[in-house]
């Protein structure tokens, strides 16, 4: 995706981003926030990680611990909590992982499916589950699926498992990435995934973190998308932009948010066109849809300034008596701009008088 090529050009400070993504994303950090500072996010994620930890919310917990380290990157304790969460996750999944042996071994097809997968809940990347449930246990427990235009492996998760986050399973059941380009019209394996049955878990805290493990966190995107259009109207174009990508990540065929970020990333460019910033600018020109707007003037506006300077550049190593960086200049000048009247004209002079120079020495 174009906007998301954009997006690692101009990406904008961690800090920025949570602030953005957490700032509007999450309801009951509204009044914590209000005066729209930052100062006390660690204070209110490391609240919210023990909060977590202790209603056996493991996962995110863990979320909440990584978003204090983002801010207190030398905090020790952070960072053990992070390193423990991690051990006791692993641990778990791979308790999960031995119990759907045992009832693999035991012919009890249905519990041991449902332990590989509690294991998955845990750790995502278990092989040895993903591979007893693509390969020993992929019998009746499949359906059938259609790409459709403009499906993503997220999207199709979210529509199946109303959960995007288990692209991964569809990804690794039909042997692709998870950034693979999906062909409409082919047909994909999807895992049935059954809930797991209430008398099956004894243990009320390991449910809750079942259920809750892998939800994305919540946010109202039609909030996001107007704290968007308010930074858009005062000229935070990066803030803008960070806003739409957010959205963008959960949902990469939200239309309003892909026309905010487009207008956000094209305003961007002709701002830095305004302070001369013409490098910038094409970066961003070059991402855009041609036929958006005036785009295709403005790139070749762009293309002409940044020739110039090159070309100027140029003179000035040429009178330094810099032959070969004057070359390199006026060779950028003719990629940017193949029709402009000195350029070629002064690399031969330059290469001419380079041979001349070799040949005395």
């Amino acid at each position: 995706m174009k906007r998301i090529l954009l997006y690692h050009i101009w990406r904008i400070s961690q800090i920025v981003l949570i602030g953005v993504i957490f700032g509007c994303a999450i309801p009951s950090m509204k009044a914590t926030f209000e005066d729209g500072s930052i100062s006390t996010f660690p204070e209110h994620y490391r609240k919210k990680a023990m909060e977590y930890e202790r209603a056996s919310d493991l996962y995110r917990s863990l979320q909440s611990w990584e978003i204090v380290r983002s801010f207190q990157t030398d905090d020790q304790e952070v960072a053990k909590k992070i390193k423990d969460l991690k051990v006791k996750l692993k641990t778990l999944a791979d308790e999960h992982f031995n119990k759907g042996i045992l009832h693999y071994k035991n012919n009890d097809v249905r519990a041991s499916r449902n332990e590989f997968l509690l294991a998955l809940q845990f750790n995502p990347e278990h092989k040895e589950s993903l591979e007893y449930l693509k390969d020993k246990l992929a019998g009746e427990d499949f359906r059938m699926y259609e790409v459709k235009k403009g499906d993503t492996l997220k999207e199709i998760a979210r529509k199946i498992y109303d959960d995007p986050q288990k692209e991964f399973l569809i990804a690794y059941f039909n042997d692709m990435g998870k950034d693979a380009k999906l062909i409409p019209e082919t047909t994909l394996r999807l895992p049935v995934l059954e809930s797991i049955p209430k008398k099956k878990v004894t243990d009320t805290k390991e449910t809750q973190t079942y259920q809750t493990y892998f939800k994305e966190i919540p946010f109202d995107s039609k909030e996001i998308l107007n704290k968007a259009q308010v930074y858009l109207k005062n000229k935070k174009y990066q803030e803008a932009i960070s806003a739409t990508e957010t959205i963008l990540q959960y949902d990469p065929t939200n239309r309003d948010a892909l026309d905010l970020s487009e207008a956000s990333y094209y305003q961007m460019a002709k701002l830095f066109v305004q302070q001369k910033r013409y490098q910038e600018a094409l970066e961003i020109f070059n991402h855009l849809e041609p036929a958006y707007k005036d785009v295709k003037e403005s790139l070749a506006f762009v293309k002409r300034k940044l020739a110039e300077e090159h070309y100027l550049r140029g003179i000035k190593y040429y009178t330094d008596e810099e032959l070969d960086k004057a070359i390199k200049e006026w060779e950028a000048t003719l990629a940017l701009n193949p029709n402009h009247p000195k350029a070629k004209k002064d690399i031969e002079n330059a290469r001419g008088l380079l041979q001349r120079l070799k040949e005395i020495k």
